[in-house]
Formats: structure tokens, C-alpha cells, sequence
């Protein structure tokens, strides 16, 4: 597969990968220069320093892929309740990360017609399988947020069920 095919699909359109599409554009246009001739100098050693580089991008894009896998393993393991997956697409479809955690919970409470201590329940469990991040009690004012975990995850049971 050629870098051109991968964009084409947007696979993995990160910012990172992306990066990393760049500089192997970058390596191939090096490469394409030096031929098949002797390079100088200066060309091996920027073709080295463009090869570390790339090795450097892919080892951090590879470390929050697998980071990736393995929380959304943890959520799939502990399974998302049918209230987590509303208070998800709720927050995904209705929340511009405005409220802190205790008036996100009246909130919630009020418009879903939920009891605050469900949603409370609830909203910790999310933010325990790392699909949401707000302020603690050592930390307040952070007003909560989905995180890219959760974005994933909120858009996949939004499609699976309205």
C-alpha cells in the first residue's frame, strides 16, 4: 500500500500519522535525489537525521495506538450500561463542555428525566473507563469533557442505537 492510498482512505488521519506521512514523503524525495550514485556527506546525514525522525513519530503514534486498544478493550470488557451509552450520546450530541461535573449532573438530571444520583453513578463509571475527564476534589472548576477515547466511543453507540 502506498503512502497516496493510505491518505486516500484517511486511515488513521491523525495529526501524528499525517506527520509521519510527511516525512516519509520527505525520506522518498532524498532517496529519489541521491539515485544510484555515491551520496555526499550532507545528503546521508540529512536522510539519517529524516529516518530518525521518522522512527521517533511512529514510536509515539504506535504507543497511543496501543493505548488506545487497550482502554477501549477495558470499556469493551466492563460494557457500557444503556445509561452510559445515553449519558454519551447526550454529551456528544448536546454538551460544549461548559459545566463542571455537580452542575453537568443537575443538568442532565433534569433534561433526561434521571434521578441526579444515577447520573452521578453513571458519569463515574464513564470517567473511570477514561470516556470523560473532569475536576475532582482536588481539582475543581475543570469543567467536564469527552476525551478522544471518548469521542470514539460516543460516536460508535450514537450509531448503533438513537
Amino acid at each position: 500500500m502506498t503512502v497516496s492510498s493510505i491518505e486516500e482512505r484517511d486511515f488513521y488521519n491523525t495529526p501524528r500519522l499525517r506527520d509521519l506521512l510527511s516525512k516519509t514523503r520527505r525520506i522518498r524525495r532524498e532517496v529519489t535525489r541521491l539515485g544510484g550514485s555515491v551520496a555526499d556527506a550532507t545528503s546521508y546525514n540529512r536522510l539519517l537525521k529524516n529516518l530518525d525522525d521518522l522512527e521517533e513519530t511512529l514510536s509515539v503514534h504506535f504507543k497511543e495506538l496501543f493505548g488506545f486498544e487497550r482502554d477501549l478493550m477495558t470499556v469493551a470488557s466492563t460494557r457500557l450500561s444503556g445509561k452510559q451509552r445515553m449519558l454519551l450520546r447526550w454529551l456528544s450530541n448536546n454538551y460544549r463542555g461548559e459545566a463542571v461535573y455537580t452542575t453537568l449532573i443537575e443538568r442532565m438530571s433534569d433534561e433526561l428525566g434521571i434521578p441526579r444520583s444515577t447520573v452521578r453513578w453513571n458519569l463515574s463509571r464513564l470517567r473511570e473507563a477514561g470516556l470523560i475527564r473532569a475536576g475532582d476534589r482536588l481539582n475543581k472548576g475543570v469543567p467536564v469533557a469527552l476525551t478522544a477515547r471518548g469521542t470514539i466511543m460516543a460516536e460508535y453507540v450514537t450509531g448503533i442505537s438513537a
